[in-house]
């Protein structure tokens, strides 16, 4: 965007160089502005001088009733997404719709709701989640057990978001098999996918689902499979993203981020 200017240290200095052209279906000098602007650069700094951003975060790391942040997804992660959302996708007409898998106690959903009123108009943020922990998990490869995390107070969260005018945002309830099919298919196209799932049978079964609906160029941002604990999660994107389908990462920092075909 215009009012914003990315500075990075002199030693990538020849990024300035680099082709703007896409390479293997990612979009590499993107990916390397947005990564490369979080540790290396100014963009942290000008998230924080914008002010839609934060409010967004103030929103998002606001406490919720049990007295924890409504978000567990961490700022660089939360800047990344603002960062897309900001000079990817806004300043032409709306190219879909984003979902969430896995919202837990809807931070990042409220993040990117608020942000997209500002910056992305007339676009929809779904979040899915069961809102009750984990079903089951393969013990063979997930950290975590069933019924991981807590249960959610999903009328407060719904409530909540309505207070603070998110007309925008819907959060949905129940297992994935359960809920996403459907509600996919009303929603229609998908510019963002937010995969906030820690698992190996979430993640993929979101990533499945979402494809067909994926626009092309769309955003598939994967919040965990580089966290300690999520092994199933990354064996997923392994197997389904990179081995299977042969997607090439645009970002490995602070987060997954690939590109739909």
């Amino acid at each position: 965007m215009d009012d914003w200017h990315i500075q990075l240290q002199p030693f990538l200095s020849s990024l300035g160089d680099m082709p703007r052209s896409a390479r293997k279906g990612r979009e590499v000098y993107n990916g390397y502005i947005r990564g490369c602007g979080l540790k290396y650069g100014n963009l942290k700094d000008l998230c924080f001088a914008d002010p839609v951003f934060c409010e967004a975060h103030e929103l998002a790391t606001a406490a919720s009733p049990n007295g924890k942040p409504r978000t567990v997804v961490s700022l660089a992660n939360l800047i990344n997404i603002f960062a897309i959302l900001k000079l990817n996708l806004s300043g032409g007409p709306p190219p879909g719709h984003m979902v969430e898998f896995g919202s837990l106690r809807g931070g990042s959903a409220i993040f990117m709701a608020f942000a997209a009123k500002a910056l992305l108009p007339g676009t929809q943020v779904v979040s899915f989640d069961t809102f009750a922990g984990f079903p089951e998990t393969d013990p063979g490869i997930d950290a975590y057990g069933e019924g991981g995390f807590q249960k959610v107070d999903l009328d407060e969260l719904r409530g909540h978001s309505a207070s603070l005018g998110l007309d925008n945002l819907t959060f949905i309830e129940g297992r994935f098999e359960d809920t996403v099919p459907g509600a996919l298919a009303e929603i229609g196209r998908v510019c963002l996918a937010h995969v906030d799932c820690d698992v190996y049978a979430a993640v993929a079964y979101s990533y499945e689902q979402v494809k067909p609906y994926l626009t092309s160029g769309a955003y598939l941002i994967f919040d965990d499979p580089l966290v300690p604990t999520c092994i199933g999660a990354f064996e997923a994107v392994e197997e389904l993203l990179v081995r299977r389908d042969g997607l090439h990462a645009e970002q490995v920092f602070p987060h997954l981020v690939f590109r739909a075909p």
